[in-house]
């Protein structure tokens, strides 16, 4: 429920973007906050001391939560194609993008949050994403040096640098998927994973 209700949020706000994109861009970010939230939001395990000792492996209940994230993506690509260049200042890839590296991050911290034992991490992750991103989308901080939602009055070299460091987050993010997924051995100080269950090591 709480992953529909994000995905008809995201929607709606990048639909009052296309409809005055000059006075609501900063919509934009608090639809990328929210589009990692949820993403995160797909793998909190309210039961998860009881689930993590299940034989199933971390990567087989990743994988079945994976159906939020497909809704999300969906929304996130339908929502953006819909709105047009024009409508996204000529950007709509790099708009595209950020949503795209938003799913990946708020699912990578879920995942290595949960492979670390953590029930529900994605409801914390979501207090801290959401904020943050309007903030930013708002105040532009640190624009100077690290441009995260360039305006529409940006200029090339800053879109350039946003889809940089999204492209970063989005392939860390990847990584650390993978490796808490993967069980590693080196994975979280003094502690190895079988079956999802957290056991001290010898």
């Amino acid at each position: 429920m709480r992953v529909a209700v994000a995905a008809i949020l995201v929607v709606v706000l990048m639909e009052l973007v296309r409809w005055d994109a000059w006075m609501l861009w900063p919509l934009q970010g608090t639809a990328v906050g929210l589009l990692a939230a949820a993403a995160a939001w797909c793998f909190d395990e309210q039961a998860g001391i009881v689930v993590d000792v299940a034989p199933r492996t971390l990567a087989w209940r990743s994988a079945s939560r994976g159906l939020g994230v497909l809704v999300l993506f969906l929304a996130w690509v339908a929502v953006v194609l819909h709105a047009g260049d024009t409508a996204l200042f000529g950007h709509r890839n790099a708009v595209l993008l950020q949503g795209l590296a938003a799913l990946v991050a708020g699912a990578g911290y879920a995942c290595w949050r949960r492979s670390l034992g953590e029930p529900m991490p994605g409801l914390l992750f979501a207090g801290v994403a959401v904020p943050a991103t309007t903030a930013w989308a708002l105040l532009h901080p640190f624009d100077e040096h690290l441009v995260v939602f360039p305006y529409g009055s940006a200029s090339e070299t800053d879109w350039q640098v946003s889809v940089i460091g999204w492209s970063l987050l989005g392939v860390c993010a990847a990584v650390l998927i993978a490796a808490a997924l993967a069980e590693a051995p080196w994975w979280g100080k003094g502690h190895a994973h079988r079956g999802g269950l957290p056991t001290r090591s010898v």
